[in-house]
């Protein structure tokens, strides 16, 4: 059995699970929050299982990178690059706060 890889959230996801968990809490929801904060960190550490599963991104930007673009709740995109035993995950952005997201 193949030994999975390590899994590190880059600041700028953390804040945006930060950011999504305020956001369920402060419309009277905090229990919700705390649930999707938990299957986010979840999901993020899943994509180690199979890192290549999900395709390059196909925003210049981050394909310039071959960072990968996964669908999570089919309105967050995790950004994420693996890098030896290492998956990175740069952050998860809400396809509705970013328009370019719409088709990726």
């Amino acid at each position: 059995m193949e030994k999975k890889g390590k899994v590190v959230f880059r600041d700028t996801a953390l804040h945006s699970i930060r950011d999504i968990a305020l956001y369920i809490a402060l419309r009277g929801f905090p229990e919700t929050a705390e649930k999707f904060t938990e299957k986010l960190v979840n999901f993020g550490k899943s994509l180690a299982d199979f890192p290549n599963a999900y395709p390059v991104c196909k925003l210049t930007q981050f394909s310039r990178r071959k960072m990968r673009c996964a669908t999570f709740h089919q309105n967050y995109i995790f950004i994420y690059k693996a890098v030896k035993n290492t998956l990175f995950i740069y952050n998860i952005i809400h396809c509705n706060t970013n328009p370019a997201f719409h088709s990726v």
